[in-house]
């Protein structure tokens, strides 16, 4: 089902008004994008942070709240009247934990946040959509959130895996050599199974392969050989590894042990740890993967500051996770109150073209112009942050990566944009 149709498109005004009485929508769109108003420079502007600080993820997701918090500083360090209260909630990497956090920003009266991390529909379901409580996540790459009734609550500033699925068996056909046949196996959650079919129904249908065996696992095992004796039975040219850090540590250490014959290995974005190889105690040099990709206009400017404020080198979905901060700030400024529908009302105005541009070099400056009425535009760290009607980004950018043994332990090899088009479900 697509977005309700109660909800009012983000860039155009209401047509047309009832004679009996006025509407009044707090933060309402103008017909050419931008802000209708803002509610000036003193007031404070409240931030949620709903993302696995611990877990099975929380090697990355420490390093997503970092980047995230990095925004909120820079508006609090400007000193322009407007300030910004936080409050941080750990997923653990868990359903039932990223629930119970996202109940208590609710709570505590948090009308936006920047989560969930996890691809995962159930936060939504039961908090904020019910609560009306605007969500922009920098990782949920689930592909069904694109059909998911959320009134216009739900952003994300990474794409889809239906773009994902395309770009692995792109990949898997034409920057390996000689592969006709695959297994995957994946981790036990919406992420890995829909990522694992998305693969699947792409290198069958659109690159003429054959998945022999589509294998689950979980992430709480303590060994994997009965998984990895499944997925491998038919000696696939490929394996293909949907799967997290902590539960990869051991999935790998049994497949090196017992199954490695030197077929390539592909990963995603979940396994995009620069630990991974020495966790393993392998150097993992058969093995490159997919994620999608932090190339936007002010990249490189972001991972200058990060690398100087962290010490530490921009990990993966850290530019994702600074421009979903960046960007619900900037509508909350536009808003002109800590209101999830206000701040829903926005969210395309000040993210689409037309309006001065905003970057990580002046946000701060960019939320006083928002709060002060001025239509601006986010251009981001990890893409333009072009928003769809759905909350999804226009198109997705993909890099193919492989560890090293470089300071940041992860190399590019190359970057691949998928299209709308292209993402598409085969055969339709």
């Amino acid at each position: 089902m697509e977005r309700t149709a109660n909800y009012l498109s983000r860039r155009n005004v209401l047509k047309s008004v009832g004679a009996a009485g006025a509407i009044s929508l707090a933060g309402c769109s103008s017909s050419d994008g931008g802000s209708s108003g803002g509610g000036g420079t003193d007031r404070e502007i409240m931030q949620g942070f709903l993302l696995p600080l611990t877990g099975d993820l929380g090697a990355l997701g420490t390093a997503m709240r970092d980047a995230g918090t990095m925004a909120t500083s820079q508006v609090n360090d400007a000193d322009n009247g407007i300030t910004v209260d936080t409050q941080e909630e750990d997923t653990q990497t868990t359903v039932p934990d990223a629930i119970s956090g996202a109940n208590a920003l609710v709570n505590a009266g948090y009308p936006m946040m920047v989560g969930g991390a996890t691809s995962n529909i159930e936060i939504g379901n039961q908090v904020f959509v019910p609560n009306e409580m605007v969500a922009c996540s920098p990782s949920n790459t689930l592909p069904t959130l694109r059909t998911f009734d959320d009134d216009g609550f739900f952003y994300r500033t990474t794409p889809g895996d239906r773009y994902q699925g395309f770009a692995m068996a792109q990949a898997a056909s034409e920057q390996l050599d000689g592969i006709e046949t695959a297994a995957t196996t994946y981790i036990n959650d919406d992420y890995g199974q829909l990522l694992s079919q998305w693969f699947t129904d792409h290198f069958e249908q659109g690159f003429g392969g054959s998945v022999q065996q589509q294998v689950v696992h979980d992430p709480t095992e303590s060994s994997y050989s009965s998984v990895l004796q499944t997925a491998l039975q038919d000696d696939p040219d490929l394996f293909v590894a949907i799967t997290y850090p902590q539960s990869g540590t051991q999935l790998f250490r049994d497949y090196y042990a017992d199954f490695d014959t030197g077929r390539p290995i592909m990963l995603t974005d979940g396994a995009k740890s620069p630990t991974l190889p020495d966790e393993v105690g392998q150097d993992m040099s058969n093995a490159i993967g997919t994620m999608p990709a932090a190339d936007g206009p002010t990249y490189d400017a972001f991972v200058s500051q990060y690398e100087e404020e962290y010490g530490n080198a921009a990990a993966a979905f850290t530019a994702q996770t600074y421009d979903a901060s960046a960007v619900t700030l900037l509508a909350n400024a536009a808003a002109g109150e800590n209101s999830g529908p206000a701040v829903r009302d926005q969210m395309q105005n000040i993210a689409n073209p037309g309006g001065t541009k905003v970057t990580i070099d002046n946000l701060a400056e960019g939320v006083e112009m928002a709060a002060n009425g001025e239509e601006v535009q986010y251009v981001g760290a990890s893409s333009a942050v072009d928003f769809d009607d759905e909350g999804d980004l226009q198109a997705g950018t993909y890099e193919l990566w492989e560890f090293d043994d470089s300071e940041s332990g992860i190399n590019r090899l190359d970057l691949v944009t998928v299209d709308r088009d292209q993402a598409i479900e085969p055969g339709n």
